[in-house]
Parts: C-alpha cells; sequence; structure tokens
C-alpha cells in the first residue's frame, strides 16, 4: 500500500509518468499540472474503470 501512493503515475492528459498523490484521493501531475481526482492510494479505482467502459458503451449505442 505505501509502495502504490509513492509512486508515480502515467498521466492520461499529457503521457508523461509524473502524476503524484498530493493527498488522499487528489492526485497532481508535475508535467501538465493537471489535478485530479482519484483513489486513495491508486490514481484509478476499478469503481471508476467500470463508469468509464459503460458510459463509453451507452455512447456508442446512442451514435449508432
Amino acid at each position: 500500500m505505501e509502495t502504490t501512493q509513492h509512486a508515480t503515475y502515467t498521466c492520461a492528459f499529457c503521457g508523461k509518468d509524473s502524476v503524484k498523490r498530493t493527498a488522499v484521493g487528489i492526485w497532481k501531475c508535475k508535467g501538465c499540472r493537471k489535478v485530479i481526482a482519484g483513489g486513495a492510494w491508486t490514481v484509478s479505482t476499478p469503481a471508476a474503470s467500470a463508469v468509464r467502459s459503460t458510459v463509453r458503451r451507452l455512447r456508442d449505442l446512442l451514435e449508432q
């Protein structure tokens, strides 16, 4: 748990490995200076990825 919260992650916006945790659930990219709300110890949670895939699937259904 401690290693995951101190690691750097890849930014979804700029692609650099510069996302670090600033507080519980708050992540900041040093490359593009964007602040991301995420999980307590990891940037993305399983629930967030499930919601993203559901929204994408529903958006694809509306386009057809």
